[in-house]
């Protein structure tokens, strides 16, 4: 295997739905993949004459071309290895198109890493990077290099869990997850003869002989009001609903609450909500210590009604509930007076985690209770996310697929109950005092005291002392 430089570059160059070029790239060290420097924007595409062209968008027109930013690209992307998705079919054609109308000399690669190769070969590993959104288009374009940056090293993280040699060509000093990816690398006079359209597997082909049933993201649901209501009036002819949920003190100093209701059976979206209020004290107020800026933000008094509506009487599902959301919520309704709303059963993902099982283990990678970056009322969203996800990686992992009919629940629900405690075993435990007083009741039901069975020992030790005398 040829050296590989100390750097490397991810990048992504298309065509967004906004009618603008977006582009996305890091340099990055090739040993451990830390990133130097990053860059992203959108531009206007311009034509031969390297005026912009006339399909922008008048809104748009204000928007700088390539010729502003191509030094900054050529510095992050001339003479280093490229990793990217559709790079060869897609990226590069479009980049060399871009600085020809621009009249500027284009970067060129020492070697180019496509990962579409390896995500269409089937493996176990491959399987994993597309939950883990290798190659997975996002809403905002210029994320994409950073999403399949994630994901590759996500990959990596992954090898222990599929058992995986990890493989490191020590001496061209390669991260892992690079080797890997090149052994999938077609000769390129046979990739280039692919369509890019030919080329980027689909999430609904074979693969490993399993048909993997397309994911519905919650971008894909119901736009109107009156069409989620629809949907959510036939999905409850059908099934219960479970609730997603998450109330934490966020970054902010205020307390940010997410909620999802979904079905039990299929886990579609119905509903959603999220707010961020101001914590409050005992009689009710904000709580003295709410920043200043914040001090014009309302308290749970004012959503309580849809908290209440979401949550009470429903089955819980999310991370530390028991410790630290639930009691956090009730605080708060207490608080300003009101009811906490109660749950059929919680769900808590902890346990779960904790096992040390290779679902387990993975759902770490996919998000499960992991924050979300500056988005903590989008914590409930990400573990709502990662759940579908593990339930995807079952088959991978040959996890066995069960599903409780008698209550009606998704497999990756019934899998998670598995983790939690026994109802008998958790009573033990908050109600230990309780039931040790009860072992010491008498078969009558009175509780033996301990008096009483000193003066009957004493008693017995007299008349043995009258015997004696006799």
């Amino acid at each position: 295997m040829p050296e590989l430089g100390k750097l490397v570059a991810f990048f992504d160059f298309k065509d967004g739905r906004d009618g603008l070029l977006h582009f996305s790239g890091m340099t990055a060290c090739s040993e451990t993949l830390s990133v130097i420097t990053r860059r992203r924007f959108c531009v206007q595409a311009t034509d031969n004459t390297g005026k912009p062209a006339s399909t922008t968008p008048a809104r748009d027109k204000n928007k700088p071309t390539l010729d502003r930013y191509y030094k900054s690209v050529y510095f992050i992307l001339h003479d280093k290895f490229w990793i990217g998705h559709g790079l060869v079919n897609s990226d590069w054609a479009k980049l060399e198109e871009e600085f020809n109308h621009i009249g500027k000399p284009s970067p060129k690669p020492k070697g180019i890493i496509d990962s579409v190769p390896f995500i269409s070969s089937g493996t176990k590993l491959a399987q994993l990077a597309v939950l883990f959104g290798l190659g997975e288009p996002s809403l905002g374009y210029y994320n994409n290099c950073e999403e399949n940056y994630d994901a590759i090293k996500q990959c990596r993280d992954a090898m222990p869990i599929l058992d995986m040699e990890k493989e490191k060509d020590m001496g061209s000093n390669i991260y892992p997850m690079i080797s890997h990816l090149r052994k999938f690398q077609q000769p390129p006079e046979k990739a280039t003869t692919k369509s890019a359209r030919g080329s980027e597997p689909r999430k609904s082909q074979k693969l490993e002989g399993k048909e993997n049933p397309p994911r519905k993201s919650l971008a894909e649901s119901p736009s109107s009001l009156e069409e989620r209501l629809l949907v959510a009036m036939k999905m409850l002819e059908r099934e219960d609903r479970v609730t997603f949920f998450d109330f934490k003190k966020g970054s902010n100093g205020l307390l940010h609450f997410g909620g999802m209701e979904v079905t039990s059976k299929t886990l579609e979206f119905i509903t959603e909500t999220r707010f961020c209020v101001q914590a409050t004290q005992i009689n009710g107020r904000p709580a003295r210590n709410t920043p200043a800026w914040l001090k014009n933000e309302p308290t749970l008094s004012e959503s309580y009604n849809r908290v209440y509506y979401m949550l009470h009487n429903k089955t819980w599902i999310g991370h530390d509930l028991r410790k630290s959301d639930f009691p956090m919520l009730e605080k708060e309704c207490k608080h300003i007076g009101k009811s906490p709303p109660r749950p059929k059963e919680i769900i808590d993902t902890v346990p779960f985690i904790s096992s040390g099982s290779k679902l387990g283990k993975l759902a770490v990678l996919l998000g499960l209770g992991k924050p979300a970056a500056r988005l903590d009322c989008r914590n409930c969203q990400v573990n709502y996310n990662a759940i579908k996800k593990c339930r995807d990686a079952m088959p991978i992992l040959d996890v066995e697929i069960e599903q409780d009919k008698e209550s009606n629940m998704h497999p990756m629900i019934s899998l998670i109950k598995k983790y939690q405690q026994p109802p008998e075993e958790e009573t033990s435990i908050l109600f230990g005092h309780e039931e040790e007083t009860t072992k010491r009741k008498s078969p009558q039901g009175k509780v033996k005291d301990g008096g009483v069975r000193k003066s009957l020992r004493l008693k017995e030790a007299s008349q043995r002392l009258k015997k004696k005398s006799m």
